[in-house]
């Protein structure tokens, strides 16, 4: 029901089980907390579009406000301590942000990025995504509508007026269908509800769990911040010089053409799928490409791998895997087919990308946090370049620009040392990086046994710190020396045998940097015993080395085979699950137990996941014993790089593209890009600094008129200048 009043336009709306009296805004005071939704034209080409309809609710008071009494409201609220909820706050806030520049409603303007600022600004989609993190490491930010009906069984209409608002700009409201108002203020009133219920939760998972809540409950305040950087740098986009982007996309498609035929050479002509009549290639559709015959590929890996003695993973559907990324790549310099296949897939997946480079100026879209606390990207994704592609080049400044290219230097060691230092009061990672020494050397001294002046001098003193470099990243984060063999060879092009990867380990924590022994105490066998609520001591005897929980993993998880492809025995099945009935004391997996429950929805299948937290408050409900090492450090960094995203917004900094620990900012030529390089480098750095005490934090930064990764500082007199590869 909608009726005229004399004030304004009022109705009555349904939702759920209650019903809830609107009206329009006429300057009533809302409570402390209040949802607020905007209502817009149509999206159109990355422009942030026009205000059409504003809704608010407390819970209490439902109102409806046209665009030029927003100002007003914002005035009245957000300058005491209210607090504002929306559901994709990003959106909301850029939209609600261009009204107040447009109309020059300079204080009010103030007011909106004063509240994000001190954290009095919320976003109930970042948070049910931050809870449903928080208790089953599921990371997906639901719609409205799912979220309402998830949480409080509140059914949303989600089309019929949606795309439509441009209809109600600047018309007489006494006029407009009544649908307008009340899909407007349903939206409002659902936000309100729903913040209620995730806040319920949210704050019963910090207590439990004992987080800080510093940042918000579960890091919503950073995330807040960070999803309107985020929007803003997808909407400034990116410059492409598309000559360069075809002249590349050529040559990557002449040396696809070149792998293929060096594939089939060595595997075959039936390799790739041929239509019968005419012989030629049958081409995928999506991407392009020849279609090739995985049964055929997957046989010829398994006889080179039968021939060079390796046991390639077995997928959950019983295959050989054929990825590369996770495993064939660290034998290509076996085998010429593996070399082959490895260089195709790369080839193929660069492919991918320059397709997306269509346009003057991309916009990859961002999306605010992933399980790791990461941000992800897409359309394209500027975040996983192939390294040595030449592809970050096409990236340019806009004409009369230059960019600042500028990343933390060794960032998740430090944040690593700062973990520590807080948990045991003590790190000699971090005394190392006090002491400015380099921590990649300071490790590969240690390993040749020579001071670090002398390892400096040595003739292989590059590759030894490469290597230092893999094992530093490697076994904090939880991997055990068989996996850090290939991933020193996939990421760091460094041979290491398993036997010297295990003594490396036991040197690094015992030795090196000690702290990491405590670091890494918590292991799968103790995490096991937890979760079974059984003793540790009988848990370590019945599964005393890795391989032997790797073995139960597998067996829960209904794949019962060995790394090289072949069943375990009945025999050997039956074992492992009497060995767990023996030990289990925990009622949620009795009856799965005793059932021998392989399913997808088997409780077994988070029997050797833990919780983890980070530092500043955010928690994965269940995660492998490498998750849980991983997390606490670089989710930490991740956390700092958010904020110091927020703070080079609210700065001004036109910044273009953001991957992990690496921003790329636009500057103008005529300013002062060595003054402005410094403030850059001061905000990146004091932004992480307040995470993490007193570990200093540094960063490296040049000018380019591309995205170089080589590009280095280049200073005349003290001036920065642009860096050019020579």
């Amino acid at each position: 029901m909608i009726v005229l009043e004399a004030k304004g336009l009022a109705g009555t709306i349904q939702l759920g089980s209650q019903s809830y009296n609107w009206s329009r805004w006429n300057g009533q005071q809302l409570s402390g907390h209040f949802a607020l939704d905007t209502e817009t034209e149509l999206i159109t080409d990355h422009e942030i579009p026009r205000l059409a309809m504003v809704s608010v609710s407390d819970g209490q008071q439902h109102y409806v406000l046209m665009p030029n009494e927003l100002p007003s409201f914002l005035l009245q609220h957000l300058p005491y301590d209210h607090h504002m909820i929306c559901h994709n706050v990003a959106f909301d806030f850029w939209v609600m942000s261009r009204y107040l520049a447009d109309t020059e409603a300079a204080e009010e303007h103030k007011c909106l990025w004063s509240a994000v600022d001190q954290k009095h600004v919320h976003d109930t989609m970042l948070l049910a995504g931050l809870v449903s993190l928080a208790q089953s490491d599921d990371d997906r930010m639901p719609s409205l509508p799912d979220a309402a009906k998830q949480y409080c069984n509140i059914e949303l209409e989600k089309d019929t007026y949606r795309t439509r608002y441009a209809e109600t700009i600047g018309a007489n409201w006494t006029r407009l269908d009544p649908g307008f108002f009340e899909y407007a203020v349903s939206d409002a009133i659902a936000t309100y509800q729903l913040y209620g219920k995730l806040i319920a939760k949210a704050n019963q998972l910090t207590e439990q769990a004992g987080a800080n809540r510093e940042f918000g409950f579960l890091t919503e305040a950073i995330q807040v911040q960070a999803a309107i950087a985020l929007a803003d740098i997808s909407r400034r986009g990116m410059h492409i010089d598309l000559p360069k982007a075809r002249q590349l996309r050529k040559e990557v498609d002449r040396s696809i053409q070149e792998s293929i035929a060096a594939l089939q050479e060595l595997a075959g002509p039936d390799l790739f799928h041929r239509y019968k009549k005419t012989g030629e290639l049958k081409i995928n559709n999506t991407s392009g490409l020849p279609k090739m015959n995985t049964i055929i590929l997957t046989n010829q890996l398994e006889t080179i791998a039968a021939d060079i003695s390796i046991g390639p993973p077995i997928t959950p559907s019983g295959k050989t895997t054929t990825s590369v990324n996770e495993y064939w790549n660290q034998f290509r310099g076996d085998h010429s087919l593996i070399e082959a296949y490895c260089t195709y897939k790369e080839l193929t997946k660069l492919r991918t990308f320059f397709d997306k480079l269509t346009e003057p100026v991309i916009h990859p879209r961002y999306r605010t946090f992933v399980r790791t606390g990461r941000t992800s990207c897409s359309s394209p994704n500027v975040q996983q370049l192939p390294r040595g592609s030449g592809i970050r080049e096409v990236v340019t400044a806009r004409p009369g620009h230059l960019l600042l290219i500028i990343d933390y230097s060794a960032i998740e060691l430090r944040t690593l040392a700062a973990v520590c230092h807080s948990r045991y009061g003590f790190s000699k990672l971090g005394d190392v990086i006090k002491a400015g020494t380099d921590p990649h050397e300071y490790t590969a001294a240690m390993f040749a046994g020579v001071e670090l002046d002398r390892f400096k001098q040595l003739p292989d003193a590059k590759h030894l710190r490469q290597r230092a470099k893999a094992i530093n990243f490697g076994f904090p984060g939880g991997l055990g020396a068989a996996t850090l063999v290939s991933t020193a060879k996939r990421g760091y092009g460094v041979e290491i045998t398993e036997e010297k990867a295990n003594e490396f380990r036991t040197r690094l924590i015992e030795e090196v940097y000690p702290e990491l022994k405590l670091y890494l105490s918590e292991d799968s066998a103790t995490i096991l015993a937890r979760t079974l609520q059984a003793e540790a001591s009988l848990v370590r005897a019945l599964w005393s080395k890795p391989s032997h929980l790797g073995a139960l993993k597998k067996v829960v998880d209904g794949n019962p085979f060995k790394k090289d492809g072949t069943p375990y025995s009945e025999d050997f099945v039956d074992r492992v699950w009497r060995q767990l009935a023996r030990t289990n004391n925990n009622p949620e997996f009795a009856d799965a137990v005793a059932t021998r429950d392989t399913s997808d929805t088997s409780p077994l299948r988070r029997l050797m996941f833990t919780p983890v937290m980070t530092p500043t408050g955010r928690i994965r409900g269940g995660v492998s014993f490498t998750a849980a090492r991983n997390t606490p450090f670089q989710g930490l960094a991740a956390d700092g790089a958010k904020l110091a995203m927020w703070e080079l917004l609210k700065a001004g900094y036109q910044v273009i593209a953001f991957v992990h620990d690496e921003f790329v900012i636009e500057l103008d030529k005529l300013d002062d890009c060595t003054a402005r390089a410094v403030d850059i480098d001061r905000i990146c750095c004091e932004a992480m600094q307040q995470l993490v005490g007193d570990i200093p934090v540094t960063a490296e930064y040049a000018l380019a008129e591309r995205w170089y990764k080589q590009a280095e500082p280049v200073f005349d007199g003290g001036r920065l200048q642009v860096w050019r590869p020579t």
